[in-house]
């Protein structure tokens, strides 16, 4: 409860504390191309930023969501479920939320609310965090 609450606390606040160092120098830029990079940054996918992201990109990108998926194949081995159908769960749920995502960010592009995104984030988690102790 405490974690989430801290991280949609912070998730409000971090756009009122951020600094102008959104564009990194070229060389800091090119230095990060591993999957760890990408999967601690996402933007990180993007190398070259030209907005859209090729095979080479798309690879490592894949690579970096692949590792974030290693803690829920670990666990459901663990517990004896099938491989089969935990993987391709994960699959359809991963493109029904990239999907939903996408959906709801042109919503907030529609409306022009996007600058509100994170507060209304960080209200969620706020929320979900309260739920945990009721």
């Amino acid at each position: 409860m405490l974690l989430l609450t801290a991280i949609g606390v912070w998730i409000i606040l971090e756009p009122f504390l951020k600094k102008d160092n959104d564009r990194p120098d070229r060389s800091v830029q090119e230095n990060k191309k591993s999957a760890v990079d990408v999967l601690l940054n996402p933007k990180n996918a993007d190398m070259d930023n030209s907005k859209h992201i090729d095979f080479k990109e798309a690879t490592v990108l894949g690579i970096a969501l692949s590792i974030n998926n290693v803690g829920g194949g670990v666990s459901a081995g663990i517990i004896g479920l099938n491989a089969f159908w935990v993987g391709l769960l994960s699959a359809v749920l991963s493109y029904l939320a990239l999907w939903g995502g996408n959906y709801i960010a042109v919503f907030f592009l529609k409306w022009n609310i996007s600058k509100k995104a994170s507060v209304v984030a960080g209200l969620l988690l706020i929320a979900i965090g309260i739920e945990q102790i009721i």
